[in-house]
């Protein structure tokens, strides 16, 4: 197979590079391309085919603009190029003008090297910037599987997705009646996983660690050497921000509730990731949590609360003016970031989510859960699921007396279970021993050709 990994800045290249080390050494053809000139300088010292998108994209010969804009969003079915670059950081405050520039130079860039690679599977990881969004249109005009790696709660933790990652995670077909043995493994796991009642990712705390200084020096040092124009490379921009979230976290500290006996009945809805992929790009009309919060705690019958968590990689992030004023809202209570979602799902009447995996927990505890963005796991009968927001009027008092049905919870249980690999995405370990793995499921995939 021939794989082509694109990624931004050093952490992700060095993590897929040993991904595709492994990879190599069981026969398969590896590329890379990535966004720091650096990285790509390192891959190739590792013997790897390894292209600089910003070199590529400065290589560009004259091209009319216009007449490119235009092939563009006809050849990828685009609403417009704003759909491409709307949710990359660089385009953030930049003229119109220079936006669609930058972005033709993307796919123009993209489209050779792709080209010339030939590649049998991309692999983009997830994320908003237009280099992975490109990657991901320009591998699907071309009839190209593209892979993308998602991270769940099972014992194989890797869920594997072809062409989008807006899809259930197994055919409602794949549902049957579970053999003895079958449902011993789905309850030993349910079993685990609910003793042990850990997050599945470690919280994110706006502090400055030793680790977090020599990321910043190395950003600064790289910037200043190497990539000038790399602008994902922001090391004013880290500091700013970390000052922000610091202010933030202190600023939210106040607005936060214990639970306690007393408490009313509550229905718990995890706040999300603020710049999270799906709802950036896959489910936009969700992507202002607050009104969404607003819709359902005012649809929620009286003597209810609806209680709400920050989520551990997003403490600092959230506007505190929001958290304040969803907070001064009669039924709404803000949970301490840090209490155990376990708990909260156990005290809990129900829960509400647009697309979190704290959903998906909720169902081990046989919980009723509403979903607002079709995440993986809705569509199966165990979940309501709310397609419009115009339904929560309705959809809300319902989910108080909607009851999964626990067999066919078990039984969804298991088919994705099997679903799912070995190995995590970088961002959640990028250690050796997962780089070994993930490169072990990768090779392991069937159906790549089509």
């Amino acid at each position: 197979m021939r794989f082509l990994f694109t990624t931004l800045q050093h952490r992700e290249s060095d993590f897929y590079g040993r991904v595709g080390a492994a990879l190599a050494e069981r026969g398969n053809h590896v590329e890379h391309v990535t966004y720091s000139r650096r990285a790509a300088a390192l891959l190739r010292r590792r013997g790897f085919p390894a292209h600089c998108l910003p070199d590529a994209m400065s290589a560009l010969g004259p091209f009319d603009l216009g007449p490119e804009v235009a092939r563009i969003e006809r050849a990828y079915e685009l609403p417009s190029l704003r759909d491409v670059y709307r949710t990359d950081p660089p385009c953030e405050g930049r003229p119109e003008a220079w936006c669609v520039e930058r972005t033709v130079r993307h796919f123009l860039a993209l489209e050779r090297i792709l080209a010339d690679a030939r590649p049998e599977a991309i692999v983009p990881e997830v994320g908003t910037e237009t280099l992975r969004t490109a990657a991901h249109l320009i591998g699907l005009h071309r009839d190209i599987p593209v892979l993308f790696l998602l991270y769940t709660i099972f014992p194989n933790p890797l869920r594997l997705y072809r062409d989008t990652l807006h899809a259930p995670i197994v055919p409602e077909g794949e549902l049957r009646q579970l053999e003895p043995a079958e449902r011993a493994e789905v309850e030993e796991f349910i079993a685990g996983f609910t003793r042990r009642a850990t997050p599945i990712r470690a919280y994110r705390e706006p502090q400055l660690t030793g680790g977090k200084l020599r990321e910043l020096g190395r950003h600064a040092a790289v910037k200043a050497l190497y990539d000038r124009d790399n602008d994902y490379l922001r090391p004013g921009w880290f500091v700013t921000n970390h000052v922000r979230k610091r202010i933030r976290r202190a600023g939210a500290e106040r607005l936060y509730k214990p639970l306690d006996a007393s408490s009313r009945p509550f229905v718990y809805f995890p706040l999300h990731i603020t710049n999270d992929y799906k709802i950036r790009r896959v489910v936009p009309h969700c992507e202002h949590q607050d009104a969404i919060v607003e819709q359902v705690a005012a649809a929620l019958p009286q003597g209810h609360d609806l209680v709400l968590k920050e989520h551990p990689l997003s403490i600092g992030w959230n506007p505190v003016g929001m958290l304040r004023r969803l907070a001064s809202a009669g039924n709404i209570r803000l949970a301490d970031p840090h209490t155990s979602s376990h708990e909260l799902i156990r005290r809990s009447e129900a829960v509400a989510v647009i697309g979190s995996t704290v959903g998906l927990e909720a169902l081990l505890y046989a919980k009723p859960v509403m979903t607002i963005g079709q995440p993986f796991y809705s569509g199966y009968g165990i979940t309501l699921d709310v397609d419009s927001l115009r339904e929560l009027r309705e959809a809300v008092p319902e989910l108080l007396e909607f009851r999964p049905e626990r067999e066919r919870i078990l039984s969804f249980l298991h088919a994705a279970m099997q679903r799912c690999l070995p190995g995590k995405p970088v961002l959640v370990d990028d250690s050796d021993e997962n780089a070994l793995a993930l490169a072990e499921s990768l090779a392991g995939v069937n159906g790549l050709r089509r």
